[in-house]
């Protein structure tokens, strides 16, 4: 890609700028979202071709009001007793909108990690100390790589039906499932639901989706339609896929300590450690990272 550039419907423009790989953003200063205001994006591809996504309206939000669990336990036929936390939240809408919602969960967790404990197998000592290079003046020296926070999102979109809406007002949306396991709950889990407000064109695909995700092999899938694009190549026939789309959001986040799960969870192995993670945090987890959320409490 070489550039991509948003607009909006009161002349504003803004050419956005690459953070990370495939991460566009605008300046600190620069564009913001305006509920009532639509926007766009243009896209200009290396070898010349030029995307534009049709023109998406930005809807007022609402609020999330309540974020909140319930634990729950069940027994598969085939697996050990499975434990968990489904997430639910209340939620508002505006009196004179549409009430078109997306419900995002993000999971957030923090980990410690003990790279001087780390280990190599080899012949005779399957448990050979071999500590990290991130330990930079030995196992009491600094250490870049031993507090670390992950994030988890559902993978399955969730979508309000104003069939089950009361002036405005949603309750009990199911909002995700956090499993519980061992290292996830040693020391803070913070539940965070996001509401973003979407127009009929984005609460379309996002419902096509969320019923594939719900089908998947189930024996009486209904028949879905493609979630189609709304980004075109301009003079050329090319589509591309995904969706531009414009959302307000609110956000409400709570935070699960390590005294509030309501069971002790089997100690977990890791290399030759239990209960502590003899690595470089930055390897526990998919998603891991050594800085801090800057909205952690």
């Amino acid at each position: 890609v070489k550039n991509v550039t948003l607009f909006d419907n009161a002349g504003n423009s803004e050419q956005m700028q690459e953070e990370e790989v495939g991460i566009y953003k605008t300046k600190a200063n620069g564009m913001r979202g305006v509920a009532g205001r639509e926007y766009y994006i243009r896209v200009e591809a290396r070898d010349g071709r030029v995307y534009e996504s049709v023109p998406d309206k930005m809807y007022p939000v609402g609020e999330v009001e309540k974020v909140y669990y319930e634990f729950e336990t069940f027994q598969p036929v085939d697996r050990p007793t499975q434990h968990g936390f489904r997430v639910y939240a209340d939620a508002r809408g505006v009196p004179t909108g549409s009430n078109l919602f997306r419900w995002k969960f993000i999971g957030t967790f923090e980990i410690d990690g003990y790279p001087a404990l780390h280990t190599r197998g080899v012949e005779g000592n399957p448990c050979a100390p071999a500590p990290r290079s991130c330990m930079s003046d030995g196992p009491f020296g600094a250490c870049t790589c031993c507090k670390c926070w992950v994030s988890v999102t559902d993978p399955k979109p969730r979508v309000s039906d104003n069939q089950f809406v009361t002036n405005g007002v949603f309750k009990n949306v199911e909002a995700g499932y956090v499993p519980l396991e061992y290292f996830p709950f040693q020391i803070r889990y913070r539940m965070e639901v996001k509401q973003m407000s979407l127009s009929q064109v984005a609460f379309d695909f996002w419902k096509t989706v969320q019923s594939q995700k719900e089908g998947v092999g189930s024996l009486f899938q209904p028949p879905n339609g493609k979630a189609r694009s709304n980004i075109f190549e301009k003079g050329g026939l090319g589509e591309v896929q995904g969706l531009f789309y414009a959302s307000a959001v609110k956000t409400k986040q709570i935070y699960l300590n390590n005294a509030d799960v309501p069971i002790r969870q089997q100690v977990d192995r890791w290399n030759c450690e239990e209960g502590r993670i003899a690595e470089d945090c930055r390897l526990a987890y998919p998603n891991s990272t050594t800085t801090k959320p800057a909205d952690w409490e």
